[in-house]
């Protein structure tokens, strides 16, 4: 018996020695090939984002080992799977259609997939970091990195796209999505792509992409060809209403307005019992978004951790006032992107925040949201620059 748990316990080692000397080579081939086709500061900063996902990502399984997991779950449920295509539907199940093939077809162990999607969340990073480098322009602020480049250094994103798990994976469509969209005459693939991973884990939030863009290229007067207005629109109009039965089935709403469906209401109550945290799901709207955004904040900071978030969220509030203060006089200047990406904000955190059952899980999910408010104070601060030039000179 001894010897049996000794060579399991090498073929362990083994399996995750090749897993991280797998997602450093292509990591490598990724690092090198971005920075030749765009305008990052270096290397460096690349694998710098690199170091600080993987040193969250061990910092997330700390986290969860005196807790089960919910990717135990998805790991278990994939492992006891006898057919793949079973898994292929949208929700929960989706990931362990993920799984699968990692989990059952080569055998991975818990910890190897683990690194895996926690790479997906790394990668999804990488897209949300080169849509705002590729629409933002910004003076360095130390060692020729911007603000751009700092802001995606903060932990929270980084923390809650660490593990076998929705977060990982519908930020990783959020991501390829946003980034298609930055170019997209040159990107469909992309949107499709990112589209499709985010209809299949979060429908609901599928249904925010679709509306965004609606909105967005419509207030748009400028930048976009009538011929791709409008097909967008129409595109747009078609998934709206052929999936909206799916949104609605999903979030087991009556209706697809969020602020009268009692079914909603109803699973966040759900939601609030089925996890840790303070019950947020009787609050009012007003409070259930500035508690999605801003809470913890120090006075119902619960332990070592609830105070780390709580700086971050502070700085959170300093965004959110610093846009505030200034879009009023810049929002002619913003283009159909970043509107979109006001919008998806906005809509996403209403729907979030209305389905979110406790401080815990708003937390987890407004990490999936918080890049496009980081596009929107980046494109802002990058106006206040130019126009203090403009008054220097």
């Amino acid at each position: 018996m001894e010897a049996i748990n000794w060579i399991d316990g090498a073929f362990l080692i083994m399996d995750i020695i090749f897993i991280i000397a797998f997602i450093l080579l292509i990591n490598t081939y990724l690092v090198k090939s971005l920075f030749n086709r765009f305008n990052i500061p270096s290397e460096s900063y690349l694998w710098t984002l690199f170091i600080v996902h993987f040193i969250l990502t061990s910092l997330y399984f700390l986290y969860i080992s005196n807790a089960r997991s919910d990717s135990v779950g998805y790991y278990e449920r994939s492992l006891n799977g006898t057919n793949w295509i079973d898994f292929f539907q949208s929700g929960t199940v989706f990931i362990y259609f993920l799984a699968y093939p990692f989990v059952k077809l080569l055998s991975l162990s818990y910890i190897s997939v683990m690194l895996l999607f926690s790479y997906f969340g790394y990668l999804a990073i990488i897209f949300f970091y080169l849509a705002a480098v590729e629409n933002v322009t910004l003076k360095p602020i130390w060692n020729n990195l911007t603000a751009i480049e700092l802001i995606f250094l903060l932990p929270n994103i980084h923390f809650w796209t660490s593990s076998l798990g929705k977060g990982s994976v519908i930020t990783l469509g959020l991501g390829l999505f946003i980034f298609g969209l930055s170019r997209f005459n040159k990107r469909i693939f992309l949107i499709i792509i990112g589209l499709f991973i985010t209809y299949m884990v979060r429908p609901h939030i599928f249904f925010t992409l679709v509306v965004s863009t609606m909105i967005g290229i419509f207030i748009t007067n400028s930048g976009i060809k009538p011929l791709f207005k409008w097909t967008i629109f129409f595109i747009a109009i078609f998934l709206f209403f052929y999936l909206s039965e799916d949104v609605l089935k999903f979030t087991n709403a009556e209706s697809l307005d969020v602020f009268s469906s009692n079914n909603i209401g109803h699973r966040a109550v759900e939601l609030s019992k089925a996890n840790t945290g303070i019950d947020i799901s009787n609050y009012s709207l007003g409070l259930k978004l500035f508690t999605f955004w801003f809470r913890p904040l120090f006075v119902d900071a619960n332990g070592v951790f609830g105070i780390m978030v709580s700086f971050e969220n502070l700085f959170y509030l300093y965004l959110f006032a610093y846009i505030l203060k200034t879009i009023l006089f810049t929002w002619s200047n913003l283009n159909g992107w970043f509107r979109i990406s006001i919008f998806i904000f906005i809509l996403g955190s209403i729907i979030l925040a209305q389905i979110t059952g406790n401080l815990g899980l708003a937390i987890r999910q407004k990490a999936q949201l918080m890049p496009f408010l980081f596009f929107v104070y980046c494109k802002l601060l990058s106006y206040n620059q130019t126009s203090n030039n403009l008054k220097i000179s």
